[in-house]
């Protein structure tokens, strides 16, 4: 196994921090829970994080939860050298570590280090709010690991099949960063029964009163047998328009056959 080190919070995973996988095969990952200067809802949850770190490497990685063990920089150097012992260290040439924030330079003291300078065309915040101004198309470029909406399907109202448009239903938690409310298009995967599939599919996302947002997820040209319980994720590729509001069910059902006019066009190209 690779004895080499990369140290990074890696919220989402964007092509910049890609750049600090190709300096090495497989390595160890640091990253870090409760980081205290950290403000603001996340895109993932901690063990959606942590799942996307594994696609990058086969390797151990180690959690530091600031919250229990915010570290000195010297602290950080000795629980470094006991505990992980890397031949080489992979930062970002921004990176600051410890309580007391010092940079690489003083890192540089006790390993050999590689420095990856800083790409600014790729930032977690930018992709934050490309994705709050419905600019979905150019989030997920900039993103390696694209970003998606997971759960488990859920029973709701059931509706949409009245309409003869199934949706599986997730919710995504309050804790988490919301997206604007709207129509959205996509990738879909769904496994039922341990076998995962892929499908394109349409993402209406709402806010409840319990202040969660409700994902309903339409496969596309698929009618599928039911799967509550299975777990589904949706990958938003492009904003479709805003939620309408019906007057009635008949007008309901022209909004969603003019939604789908506009998806349709996007399932053809």
């Amino acid at each position: 196994m690779s004895k080499d080190l990369i140290i990074g919070n890696f919220e989402v995973i964007h092509k910049g921090h890609k750049m600090l996988f190709d300096k090495t095969t497989n390595p160890m990952v640091l990253t870090f829970k409760n980081i205290p200067r950290k403000t603001g809802s996340m895109l993932f949850s901690f063990e959606q994080k942590i799942n996307n770190i594994k696609k990058l490497t086969n390797n151990k990685i180690y959690i530091l939860d600031l919250k229990k063990q915010n570290k000195t920089a010297d602290e950080f150097i000795k629980y470094l050298k006991k505990i992980i012992k890397p031949n080489k260290i992979i930062v970002g040439s921004d990176f600051k570590f410890g309580s007391d924030f010092k940079d690489i330079k003083y890192l540089k003291k006790h390993f050999n280090v590689v420095s990856v300078n800083k790409n600014k065309k790729y930032s977690t915040t930018q992709i934050k709010q490309k994705l709050l101004k419905t600019k979905v198309t150019c989030a997920q470029n900039d993103l390696f690991i694209k970003f998606n909406l997971e759960g488990t399907v859920v029973k709701c109202k059931q509706l949409g099949r009245k309409l003869g448009y199934h949706t599986a239903n997730i919710y995504r938690d309050k804790e988490l960063m919301h997206l604007p409310e709207g129509v959205y298009y996509g990738d879909c995967c769904l496994t039922i029964n341990n076998k995962t599939k892929h499908y394109k599919a349409s993402g209406t996302i709402r806010n409840d009163i319990n202040n969660k947002q409700l994902i309903e997820i339409h496969i596309i040209n698929h009618l599928l047998p039911e799967f509550y319980g299975s777990h589904i994720s949706f990958t938003p590729t492009k904003y479709i328009n805003k939620i309408q509001k019906a007057k009635s069910l008949d007008d309901l059902k022209k909004i969603i056959k003019n939604n789908f006019i506009k998806i349709k066009k996007l399932t053809n190209k």
